[in-house]
């Protein structure tokens, strides 16, 4: 690889690095408390005179798949979320890079060089952080 290759390889890694703090920084401001998985949606109101016919079948039925409320939830960080989605979408822009470089490759005959495998590994690379950082697959 050449010497402007390394320096591709390097502003690609510090671009990714600082996607993911700025995301993480950005979530953070969005959500101070952090995010709340599962947070259950309140339901319209029943109005007229389905009001008293659905009471009735409410108190009759018991729902098993009832949310438990929000205050038992335990709030995730915000940033980690964040920067989680900025590795994600690095990872994810990285890996388009990669094949285009591919086929650009391919399409000359050209066998692949080390610098593909390079940015194809630092696609790699933020797919695997984004799930280490948030522990969380998407």
């Amino acid at each position: 690889m050449t010497h402007r290759q390394y320096l591709v390889l390097a502003i690609l890694a510090a671009l990714m690095v600082a996607t993911a703090f700025g995301l993480g920084r950005w979530a953070e401001n969005l959500n101070p408390d952090g995010i709340i998985p599962h947070t259950p949606v309140a339901q319209d109101a029943v109005t007229g005179s389905d009001a008293g016919a659905a009471s009735s079948t409410d108190e009759s039925t018991p729902d098993a798949n009832q949310s438990a409320p929000a205050d038992t939830a335990e709030a995730r960080s915000a940033f980690t979320f964040g920067a989680s989605m900025g590795l994600l979408a690095a990872g994810l822009l990285y890996c388009v890079i990669a094949a285009g470089l591919l086929l650009q490759q391919r399409a000359k005959g050209l066998p692949v060089n080390r610098f593909i495998y390079s940015v194809a590994g630092l696609a790699a690379a933020g797919f695997a952080l984004s799930y280490l950082i948030d522990d969380y697959f998407y």
